[in-house]
């Protein structure tokens, strides 16, 4: 939802000052009223341009004609910021580059102003690199000048990399702004409901609920008893509103609704109907959820009216897929294809558009890069010139003096020539040092290669040998205690075993496709048991990954424990199925299950006070690389390892 900036709004007259600046602009002349239009502050020029528009036009022709570059100037900052105001980007930025690198603005309070609308400008087309740049040139010189006003500075860096979607970044930013707000009430609450709103797009509802929580309780302990007004009202259902977003993202939908309906009556009373359309459609998927679909239905469709002459795709986008899973949910299959249709519709039409605004983007990014170069070339070849016709100055005063400078050229020349050959023999010695050198180093490497490549070998066929040494143990013992162990004992290294026999065929040093590992070890375990289990078939579904040794090793001794005790105890001489899903769930973050279609674990299982050595390996390896360890029934028993890579 929409960030909080404060407690009141304004409200403004529509008529008396236009018809009062109007009547003071046409007594000017041509020059002052250039000056007295760009003296107006951004609101005001934008209700004021209309009416001057055209006269600026035929100023700007006697401008051109009388070479009056001054007056143009300034006609061009004023033509980048209607530009701008009307949102094309495009045409706002070259323009202020322009006057910028050709340092037309004059004053500082210009150049902070210009500065300002650039780096929104480069905001709104998702120019991070650019709008960081400017943003840190507006803060030093803000630090140079208190006098200028800190709302130059918005929005701050964290709402930056909020726009980016970079919300990590965003965080880590936010909390180094919190001393520049904690001393102001309203600035305070804005920055806890703004940390709650990063939170919630980070994905960490908890936190987000933490932090609107300290908004909602710093408002109402600031405000004390006295009456809520429309703006006050308006402030607090925004918090609620986004307590109960989180909410429902938690599922807890019974919750969440009274508090957006909170905020739906408190965007109304200041007829902010964007804002009171999003909540009702979010009741409206409450409700949905909570199978009262006359509730949901009702909610619904009073969002698509408040949100039908609303500026924003995305929300009507989002209401007309809403009436597909409406429709959907309720068995009317006949709407619910009509909504889906009309929905895919205008989602490719939203997305081409989109894609012609990146386009426009990064070509207006591409020609202000092309035009910084010019000017940097422009500049090297003004300063070359410089050092020209400062050459020729020292060459017409040396010719004063042209016996005694010649014999002191003669004789520094000589010097630097000797200087240059030694210096050139000595480079030659360093060349060939560094190249002998470089010819050790590669050597070095490669043999190094060699001896890790012969280590994994080794190992290999030592684990091998243990390996065999335990299965002849195995058949000597009649134990049959000793001797299961010993076989379990004898998978485990086979597991470790046939890893280091992939590094080693793949001249992989630290690293291997841990899908590949994967493959062979199921293989290898099935046709272990496949004499035995004839009846038992294994399913796989596993993505391709890589993955370093310190996670692969545990996830391979993991899937060998309980791939093993599947055969052994999942089914009892019964047919069954094994499965093992290797799958990605976010970004970095994977999942390995291993599940059985078998009798399940018992009804009073208990991890912690089970006596198998096996799932004991499993739960200890299991910590070791920081993995979610999940155990439950499910038509059979289940094992899920959710992993992070790093």
């Amino acid at each position: 939802m929409l960030f909080v900036f404060g407690y009141t709004s304004s409200v403004y007259s529509q008529n008396s000052y236009e018809k009062t600046f109007l009547r003071f602009y046409n007594n000017q002349s041509l020059a002052s009223k250039v000056n007295a239009f760009d003296t107006l502050n951004s609101f005001y020029k934008l209700r004021c341009y209309d009416l001057v528009k055209e006269d600026l036009a035929l100023i700007k022709e006697k401008a051109l004609e009388d070479n009056q570059e001054e007056v143009l100037d300034k006609l061009y900052k004023i033509e980048g910021e209607m530009f701008y105001n009307y949102k094309n980007y495009s045409k706002a930025i070259p323009i202020f580059t322009d006057l910028l690198a050709r340092n037309k603005i004059k004053t500082l309070k210009d150049s902070v102003q210009v500065l300002y609308i650039l780096k929104n400008a480069y905001l709104n087309i998702k120019s991070l690199n650019k709008t960081v740049e400017i943003h840190k040139v507006l803060v030093s010189l803000q630090k140079r000048d208190s006098k200028l006003s800190g709302w130059l500075l918005m929005p701050k860096l964290s709402t930056i990399y909020y726009e980016m979607h970079l919300y990590k970044e965003c965080l880590s930013e936010q909390l180094l702004e919190f001393e520049d707000v904690k001393k102001n009430s309203a600035l305070t609450i804005n920055f806890y409901n703004n940390r709650g709103l990063y939170w919630e797009k980070y994905g960490n509802q908890d936190s987000a609920i933490y932090w609107f929580s300290l908004a909602k309780e710093k408002f109402y302990k600031d405000l004390g008893s006295s009456k809520l007004s429309l703006d006050n009202e308006f402030t607090i259902g925004l918090i609620e509103g986004n307590i109960g977003q989180s909410l429902m993202k938690l599922k807890e939908y019974e919750k969440a609704v009274p508090l957006l309906k909170k905020d739906v009556l408190g965007s109304k009373n200041i007829k902010n109907y964007h804002n009171a359309g999003i909540s009702q459609l979010e009741i409206s998927r409450c409700y949905l959820a909570l199978k009262k679909f006359d509730l949901s239905k009702k909610y619904l469709d009073s969002a698509s009216v408040l949100l039908k002459d609303i500026d924003d795709y995305n929300s009507q986008l989002n209401i007309i897929k809403q009436y597909a899973i409406f429709y959907d949910e309720t068995g009317s299959s006949t709407l619910a294809i009509k909504y889906y249709k009309k929905y895919v519709v205008v989602k490719d039409s939203l997305e081409a558009q989109n894609n012609l605004k990146e386009l426009l983007s990064a070509q207006v990014a591409s020609q202000v890069d092309e035009k910084e170069k010019l000017i940097l070339e422009n500049q090297k070849n003004i300063k070359q010139k410089n050092i020209e016709v400062s050459k020729q100055k020292t060459i017409r005063n040396a010719l004063l003096f042209c016996g005694l400078v010649l014999l002191i050229v003669v004789i520094f020349i000589s010097v630097q020539l000797k200087k240059t050959n030694s210096g050139k023999q000595l480079l030659e010695i360093k060349n060939k040092q560094i190249e002998t050198r470089n010819e050790i180093i590669i050597k070095s490497l490669s043999e190094k290669d060699l001896l890790v490549k012969e280590v994994h070998h080794r190992v290999k066929n030592n684990l091998q040998i243990i390996s065999s040494l335990m299965k002849l143990q195995a058949a000597k013992s009649s134990n049959e205690e000793i001797k299961s162990s010993l076989n379990e004992a004898q998978d485990r290294i086979n597991s470790m075993a046939l890893l280091h026999q992939l590094l080693y065929r793949n001249n992989q040093m630290t690293r291997l496709l841990f899908n590949e590992y994967l493959e062979g070890l199921i293989s290898q375990i099935s046709s272990g048991f496949a004499l035995k289990n004839k009846n038992i078939t294994i399913e796989t579904h596993i993505i391709e990954l890589e993955l370093d040794l310190d996670t692969a090793i545990p996830l391979g001794l993991i899937t060998n424990e309980l791939v093993s005790n599947a055969y052994k105890h999942a089914f009892n001489g019964k047919e069954g199925l094994i499965k093992v899903e290797l799958s990605k769930l976010v970004k970095n973050t994977y999942q390995l299950k291993i599940r059985d279609n078998g009798s399940g674990l018992p009804a009073n299982f208990d991890l912690h006070s089970n006596d198998s050595l096996g799932l004991d390996i499993v739960c200890i390896l299991s910590e070791q690389i920081n993995a979610e360890l999940k155990i439950y029934n499910d038509n059979g028993a289940n094992f899920d390892i959710v992993f992070k890579v790093i």
